[in-house]
């Protein structure tokens, strides 16, 4: 899937690619979920999502759950409170100071080491420094985004293909509009 320039800054790289763990491929166009293979083999889980291991009470039935969650509050932020605050009520987080280059800020982190808590409270933290807003899913093939842009207002994963395999949702979005309105534009006219 698209790469280029939509990594999210820091930890919440680690929530993006959690989040993209299920896509839609390009080359297919046929849903894909690659969390029941990485969670089943402690390497692969490694190498593609996290440095944080899964704990036992890590269930692939709740990774599910919480990573539709996520989905659906990155497609929608204005309505997403409600879903993230009944995950944020299953699992406890604790507050504590970080200070860095003499500016203190609170910061968020599990009180279990699992690793819906790990995610949780990176998604909490990112909530907090205004980043959350920011990491979205594209109207088109759903893929998850950080929004790089000045004004924040970006709807699709890429406006250019990034590569021979890649798709240009934007384009194809616009294309799509403008062939709808011409052909209506055609209708009236012949009316």
């Amino acid at each position: 899937m698209p790469a280029h320039n939509q990594t999210a800054p820091g930890e919440l790289e680690d929530v993006r690619r959690f989040v993209n763990s299920w896509s839609i491929p390009n080359q297919t166009r046929i849903e894909t979920d690659q969390l029941p293979q990485w969670a089943s083999d402690s390497q692969a889980w490694a190498r593609e999502l996290s440095r944080c291991p899964l704990h036992p009470e890590d269930q692939l039935d709740t990774l599910l759950e919480l990573r539709l969650a996520l989905r659906e509050s990155c497609a929608n932020h204005d309505h997403d409170s409600e879903a993230l605050n009944t995950w944020f009520d299953k699992v406890p987080l604790s507050a504590f100071i970080e200070s860095i280059e003499s500016v203190a800020r609170l910061r968020l982190k599990p009180l279990q080491s699992t690793y819906r808590g790990h995610i949780l409270a990176l998604v909490a933290n990112a909530i907090a420094s205004g980043e959350w807003s920011r990491l979205k899913t594209c109207g088109d093939c759903q893929w998850a985004f950080y929004d790089h842009t000045r004004n924040g207002n970006k709807r699709w994963c890429g406006m250019s293909k990034g590569g021979p395999d890649g798709r240009a949702c934007g384009t194809i979005a616009k294309v799509t509009a403008f062939r709808l309105r011409a052909a209506d534009k055609a209708r009236k006219a012949a009316e």
